[in-house]
């Protein structure tokens, strides 16, 4: 379903379908089509405008799914709390998780993403499609990640990490940080910085993230040039 319009009341009744992409459909009522048992991808964009999403709730109704993008608006609906809770029902499916446009620096969304990390343990592809606001204070954000026991939690299974649009922004290394401290597991990360940034600023990106500790002894670094 893409750029959809008066599908408020649009019902789906397919107990076999695999996969769901939902992206730019505002008025869409998602939670009444996602108590699926056999979904197995779910990417959605733009969508919570039509209602008031538990997103939670509804990852509880999907045991099979096992890849997962989401966007900023999505992510800002989880909180601590609930998705605790909820969410270990996904634990043994979910291999693959997406953020699009995540704002490092917006607590509600560096919260949510913390949450699911935490929570799902068997990722083992992490997405990252970042989105730096500029004038944008990063002090909350930096402040906690920096934290002791900020992730409390070791990923054992995520083996690949990609990571696009890099600004450098203290909240984004931080972020990358994290996930090197806390994956014994990591074989490749992969960050293509922003085609905005200028070239001396990607060569200090590229400085400071070789220097973060690294959990894994054999995880390799790829940084690439912005993409077109």
């Amino acid at each position: 379903m893409h750029s959809c319009t008066n599908v408020s009341n649009f019902n789906i009744k397919a107990l076999k379908l695999c996969s769901l992409v939902v992206l730019n459909c505002p008025g869409a009522m998602l939670l009444r089509f996602l108590n699926n048992p056999s979904l197995t991808r779910l990417d959605i964009q733009d969508f919570v405008e039509g209602e008031v999403i538990d997103l939670a709730r509804v990852l509880c109704n999907l045991p099979e799914l096992e890849d997962l993008s989401i966007d900023s608006n999505s992510l800002k609906l989880l909180s601590a709390d609930n998705i605790s809770k909820c969410l270990p029902h996904l634990v043994n499916s979910l291999k693959s998780l997406g953020l699009r446009n995540f704002k490092v620096c917006d607590l509600d969304q560096l919260h949510g993403a913390l949450c699911l990390i935490r929570n799902l343990l068997n990722v083992k592809h992490f997405g990252i499609n970042l989105n730096m606001e500029p004038q944008v204070d990063v002090e909350p954000a930096s402040n906690h990640m920096e934290t002791p026991n900020c992730l409390q939690c070791t990923l054992d299974q995520l083996q690949t990490v990609e990571i696009i649009c890099l600004e450098g922004s203290k909240p984004e290394l931080l972020f990358i940080k994290l996930l090197l401290a806390h994956s014994p597991s990591l074989k490749e990360i992969t960050i293509t910085p922003s085609k905005s940034s200028r070239v001396q600023k990607r060569l200090d990106i590229a400085k400071d993230v070789m220097q973060f500790p690294r959990a894994s002894p054999k995880a390799k670094m790829f940084y690439l040039d912005p993409e077109p």
